[in-house]
């Protein structure tokens, strides 16, 4: 593509990033999709274009790159470098913009309406007369201000005349008398009834060529609707009196309604109406929406008063969250109201102040009953009725996030620049999060005061949390859920972090610093996030996901160690959730989970889902199971079997009892104890369930290389065994897996593990560890025989002759490869030797050993293209021993060259972990 034709896309997408706020069409990458080519050749261009002069760049993150031509025609003062899209925006404009689009100062044009405006902006301008548009939503959410905008609308886009009328409707005024309204809308001919005493036309007349709004339209009768869609198909009406009448007019039709369609509406006049419009109610607008419907109406109050108003901080914090029913308008009547009240009360000031006391006596139960007052020197917030600009602040809580969201960035910038050590980085960083959680959870009102944005949020990360146990085993939390929840409601998925430096400059690497230290956490955050952003369809911010991973991976570290597994289990959508987080907040450790159930739930439900939950956690320590019913006897049938070790179940759960629980797990009291002690203290019921399950079996075999040689472990290990009646299971596993959940893993469900035997031990406390070089050498093998005589006592003589004669190493190479074990073996002895010299040290003989047969698999793996387990931190691992890697990689240079083969980074890293390992 000619450079020129690059140069106008940049101009047309500049005008249109400047009109439209979508910046992002200004990244490199979005370009060079567009444009069809790499991003390198676009790259190439912008840059050179920055140092021709001809082309701005924007420091964010990514870059943006903005026409300088576009921004000269735009602003007075335009400049070839700015430091992020506000800057730009900031600058003083060359001309005064006389067209702005009538909806673009609608408080939610740009987030809770920007759907419903488009969709309204396309029934507007289609040809003719337009589409009808029916606008629905609760009483008082701004119904009669959006029709009003759209008559503007289409006068601005000369649609009708300047002159044109926009006649409204309340047809609720008339539902009793359904004949006079429908002369009131049709207008009537002289004698039509008693007192028509002359032709009268009526608003359907009145409105031709411009805009006719019926409000409250399902008052309607059924004639009513009937009249009017005929009206909407031939644009033709007869007026009360006399249907020979037929008058023509041209109207564009706004309907609103707070009731469902196919409550009072006849089928056929709905399906006249094309375009229906939902409009948010004000608990379902996003915080920074609502501060500026306050901030506007407070302004308008100013204005009308023509007196400055200073409003407190705790009256705009009320009025935030207290329950509007949905209703814009007493919003509007409270902040008229307290501001006239205030007025009264003032006197002649030029500035009048406005608080709590000012709300209407009828309102002022209902608003701060669920409200807790700190107390904070009160602040105020000031509306000049002088000034068009209306005050920039936010809520307390949405300071108190900002304020530890950006402390959290500063911490983590310091870290990346070794100016302070990991361990205090850690520690301040958990501090942070203790801060945060601890903020919201206990200064918020949403669950008390039925937010239903609040309760979607729970409803649906609820949903990817039973996602992520069914599909990754992660266990849900209904502690995370209710913080996380809380988190992104406080917030309103809105950005805290838009004007900070540090995270627009620098957010690839503090994200990249927070995988590198938090992986995991940093995955499941993600995952979560992830899913809940598909489900809500809205973007989640990266700036979420850095404190739900840092949430996460302090939840984490925090659990009890050691301590036995304490679980909450009731009904209702958050009730169990809700008391094991108090519990954990006060007790300031992570000692209860919850799990809640539906309120309709069968007993068999319950055992149901504790038997997944137990399938799931650890709880080689015992249990408790805390419930909210008085069936414990019907409880524990299916339990039983799933169980190793005993729980304790206890009834009438609530937060003293959970208190009290909590408090003897931390003093390290045994089950039976603690039931002891509930029994004394509590009008409650308890019972113990034992374990009665009886398993197989088994040993288990892994490698910390690959499933290949676990499997020829259990090879070996299974034809020793052939000749003697031993009904035990040999089970290759993955090594990774055991290392990492212990005896969550499948195996320890379905069978009793009495040996694991491999080339590395995966530490899993209560079952011996035979490693696969002490076989070899012979040290483990009466420890092996040992372990089968408790499984069934019988003559093992001959076991121990076929276990040598299997485990040597040629007989080991030879299962492993299929390759000439004589010429493999020798080869790599001498790569061994060459790692003695090189290291300056000697192997001991189970290391060298070791070393050969993992060797020999390695070069089978290679030939035939296997790949390894993934290893995320190979890059970490390799700077740390590099000197190592380079020994290692020197002394394989035979063996790459005999075979053929180029060894990897991941299989030198193995053997650096075998080298490193205990001999």
């Amino acid at each position: 593509m000619p450079i020129n034709k690059i140069e106008e896309y940049l101009e047309k997408i500049s005008k249109a990033a400047l009109e439209s706020k979508k910046f992002e069409l200004l990244e490199t990458s979005t370009m060079a999709q567009r444009l069809n080519l790499s991003r390198s050749t676009v790259s190439r261009y912008l840059n050179n274009g920055y140092k021709d002069g001809v082309v701005t760049k924007i420091q964010t993150h990514p870059v943006k790159y903005i026409s300088f031509n576009i921004l000269k025609k735009n602003f007075k003062n335009a400049k070839l470098d700015y430091d992020s899209i506000d800057d730009v925006l900031n600058e003083d404009r060359l001309h005064k913009n006389t067209s702005i689009d009538i909806f673009d100062n609608v408080i939610g044009s740009e987030g809770s309406l920007i759907n419903q405006i488009e969709e309204i902006k396309t029934a507007t301008l289609y040809p003719g007369k337009g589409l009808p548009i029916m606008l629905m939503g609760p009483s008082g959410s701004g119904k009669t201000f959006l029709a009003n905008k759209i008559y503007q609308y289409c006068i601005q886009k000369n649609l009708i005349a300047q002159s044109s009328k926009f006649q409204f409707l309340n047809c609720a005024q008339y539902f009793n008398n359904p004949e006079l309204l429908s002369s009131i809308l049709f207008g009537y001919t002289k004698g039509a009834f008693t007192g028509a005493d002359q032709d009268t036309p009526g608003l359907i007349e009145n409105a031709n060529g411009g805009v006719l709004f019926l409000d409250e339209v399902h008052r309607l009768t059924q004639s009513g609707q009937e009249k009017l869609f005929s009206f909407m198909d031939t644009g033709q009406y007869s007026p009360i009196g006399n249907d020979s009448i037929k008058r023509k007019a041209s109207v564009r039709l706004i309907f609103a309604t707070t009731e469902k369609l196919d409550s009072t509406f006849l089928p056929t006049f709905v399906r006249r109406i094309p375009v229906i419009i939902n409009i948010p109610s004000f608990s379902m607008r996003p915080q920074s929406e609502k501060v500026q419907l306050i901030d506007y109406f407070f302004m308008n109050e100013s204005k009308v008063l023509k007196r400055k108003l200073s409003v407190s901080t705790q009256l705009v914090d009320v009025l935030l969250s207290a329950n509007m029913e949905g209703n814009i308008g007493k919003l509007k009547n409270i902040i008229k109201y307290s501001s006239g009240n205030a007025y009264a009360k003032s006197g002649d000031v030029s500035k009048i102040k406005i608080n709590l006391s000012n709300i209407p006596v009828n309102y002022y139960q209902d608003l701060i009953q669920y409200k807790k007052f700190e107390n904070d020197p009160t602040e105020y917030i000031n509306y000049d009725f002088e000034s068009d600009v209306l005050p920039h602040h936010t809520n307390k809580i949405i300071n108190v996030i900002k304020d530890l969201y950006v402390d959290t960035i500063n911490m983590v910038w310091v870290f990346l620049n070794n100016k302070v050590a990991k361990k205090q980085f850690l520690n301040h960083i958990n501090k942070n999060v203790d801060l945060l959680f601890d903020s919201i959870l206990f200064n918020t009102e949403y669950k008390s005061l039925e937010d239903s944005e609040y309760e979607f949020l729970i409803y649906q990360i609820k949903s990817v949390f039973d996602f992520m146990e069914n599909s990754y085993g992660y266990p849900k939390d209904g502690n995370q859920i209710i913080a996380i929840a809380t988190l992104l409601r406080s917030k309103n998925l809105q950005s805290v972090l838009n004007d900070n430096k540090i995270w627009n400059l620098h957010k690839s690497q503090i994200i990249n610093e927070l995988k590198s230290n938090f992986d995991s956490s940093y995955q499941i955050a993600t995952r979560i996030l992830s899913l809940l952003s598909n489900k809500m369809e809205r973007d989640i911010l990266e700036e979420d996901i850095l404190m739900v991973t840092l949430y996460v991976a302090k939840n984490k570290s925090n659990i009890s160690k050691g301590l036995l597994h304490a679980v909450v289990l009731a009904h209702g959508y958050s009730t169990a959730s809700s008391l094991a987080n108090v519990a954990n907040r006060m007790l300031k450790s992570n000692l209860f989970q919850s799990i809640d159930m539906p309120i309709d739930t069968t007993t068999k439900d319950i055992e149901s889902k504790l038997v997944d939950y137990i399938n799931t956690v650890n709880i080689d320590k015992g249990m408790i199971l805390l419930i909210d019913m008085g069936s414990l006897n019907q409880i524990g049938q299916s339990i039983n079997e799933k169980l190793n070790v005993p729980i304790l179940m206890i009834d009438h759960v609530s937060t003293p009892l959970v208190l009290n629980v909590g408090n003897l797990i931390l003093q390290n009291k045994g089950l039976s104890d603690i039931r002891s002690n509930v029994k004394e203290n509590n009008v409650v019921n308890s019972k113990i369930l034992l374990p009665h399950k009886k398993q197989k079996k088994a040993i288990i075999t892994c490698c910390h290389s690959g499933m290949g040689s676990a499997v020829q472990i259990q090879e070996i290990i299974k034809n020793s065994l052939k000749k003697f009646d031993v009904n035990i299971e040999i089970l290759p596993y993955d090594f990774n897996k055991l290392s990492k959940n212990k005896r969550n893993e499948l195996p320890f469900e379905l069978y009793d593990v009495i040996a694991i035997v491999g080339t590395a031990n995966p530490q899993i406390g209560g079952v011996p560890y035979l490693s696969l070089d002490g076989l070899l050498s012979g040290n483990h093998i009466d420890q092996l025989i040992e372990i089968l005589n408790n499984t069934k006592s019988m003559d093992y003589s001959d076991l121990k002759d076929a276990l040598l004669m299997n485990f040597t190493i040629k007989r080991m190479i030879s299962s492993i490869t299929i390759l000439d074990p004589n010429s493999l073996i020798k080869l790599a002895d001498s790569t061994v030797s060459k790692m003695e010299e090189l290291l300056s040290r000697k192997f001991k003989t189970n290391k060298r050993v070791l070393l050969i047969i993992h060797e020999s698999g390695m070069v089978e793996r290679l030939i035939r293209n296997q790949e390894l387990d993934r290893q995320s931190d190979i890059v970490e691992f390799k700077s740390k021993h590099r000197e190592m890697f380079e020994i290692i990689k020197k002394s394989m240079e035979p063996i790459e060259q005999h075979y053929n083969i180029k060894i990897n980074p991941q299989e030198v890293r193995l053997i650096v972990e075998i080298i490193l390992g205990d001999d």
